[in-house]
C-alpha cells in the first residue's frame, strides 16, 4: 500500500474548513488531511505561510482556495522541498491587480461602517454561479462560514490581501506537480489569472470546470476530489496542457 501523503488545506477570504468537508471526506483514503486555521489567525499572507511552515510535517502536500491559494504559493515559495504538490483552486499569483484593489478597498470601507450582512450579500453573489444563488443549502454554508469568520477577522484578511504582492516571477521556481483549478463562471478570479499560473509552472496542469464560479471545491466537490486524488497519486500528468470538464 502507498504511504499515505499529508495534506494541508487553505481555505480563503471569509471561508472555513466547510468549503473542504466533501474533499476531507474523499481523500481520506489517500491522504492523512487537516485543515489550518493560519488564514484566521495573522494580519499578512507571509504570516499565515509561515504559521503553516510551522505546524506542518516536515514533508506536506498543499491545496488553496482564492486567498488561501496566494498562501499556498508562498508556502511552497519558503518551504521549498518540503512541500511535494500544490493544488491552487480559484487563485492569482498576483494580489496586486487594480480592479481588485478597488473591490477590496470598498469592502474595507463597509467593513469599517459595520455592514457585515451587505459584505456577506456581496460576497455570495461572486463566490456562487447563477444556479447554486438559487441553492438555499449552498447560501446557507457560505452564511455559515462567513459567520464563523466574523467581521473583524475578515477585516483583517482584507488588509492582508491589499498588502500582499506578485509571485509570477516565483513561479518558474516552483518544482512540484501543481493542479490548477478555477470555475468556468468565476467573475471574482477569471480562468486568465489561473492560467498565467500554470503556464508559469512546469510540472501543472490547468482544469477548468463548467457550471461553477469561485467556490468550486463546495460547487463540484465530487470532481474536485476527483481531481486531487489523481493529483496526489499521480495519475493526472501534470504536462502543461489544459482541461475543461
Amino acid at each position: 500500500m502507498m504511504e499515505k501523503v499529508n495534506l494541508v488545506f487553505v481555505p480563503g477570504l471569509l471561508c472555513t474548513d466547510v468549503l473542504w468537508r466533501r474533499q476531507l471526506e474523499t481523500l481520506a483514503d489517500v491522504a492523512d488531511v487537516r485543515v489550518t486555521q493560519q488564514h484566521l489567525r495573522h494580519g499578512s499572507c507571509d504570516e499565515m505561510a509561515d504559521a503553516i511552515l510551522a505546524e506542518c510535517p516536515p514533508n506536506f502536500a498543499i491545496a488553496g482556495s482564492s486567498m488561501g491559494g496566494y498562501v499556498a504559493l508562498l508556502v511552497k515559495i519558503k518551504g521549498g522541498a518540503r512541500v511535494t504538490h500544490i493544488c491552487l483552486v480559484g487563485s492569482t499569483a498576483n494580489l496586486n491587480l487594480e480592479k481588485q484593489y478597488e473591490r477590496r478597498q470598498m469592502l474595507l470601507e463597509q467593513a469599517d461602517r459595520g455592514n457585515f450582512e451587505e459584505i456577506k450579500e456581496q460576497m455570495v453573489r461572486v463566490f456562487l454561479n447563477a444556479d447554486n444563488l438559487n441553492n438555499a443549502t449552498m447560501k446557507n454554508l457560505v452564511d455559515t462560514m462567513a459567520e464563523t469568520v466574523g467581521l473583524d477577522c475578515f477585516t483583517r484578511q482584507l488588509k492582508a490581501l491589499i498588502h500582499g504582492g506578485d509571485l509570477r516571477g516565483e513561479l518558474q521556481k516552483i518544482d512540484c506537480p501543481t493542479l490548477v483549478l478555477c470555475g468556468e463562471e468565476d467573475r471574482l478570479l477569471p480562468v486568465e489569472l489561473s492560467r498565467q499560473i500554470s503556464r508559469g509552472i512546469r510540472q501543472s496542469k490547468l482544469v477548468t470546470l463548467k457550471g461553477a464560479a469561485h467556490l468550486l471545491p463546495m460547487e463540484r466537490p465530487d470532481t474536485v476530489s476527483e481531481l486531487m486524488q489523481q493529483w496526489l497519486t499521480g495519475t493526472l500528468p501534470m504536462d502543461g496542457t489544459e482541461l475543461t470538464i
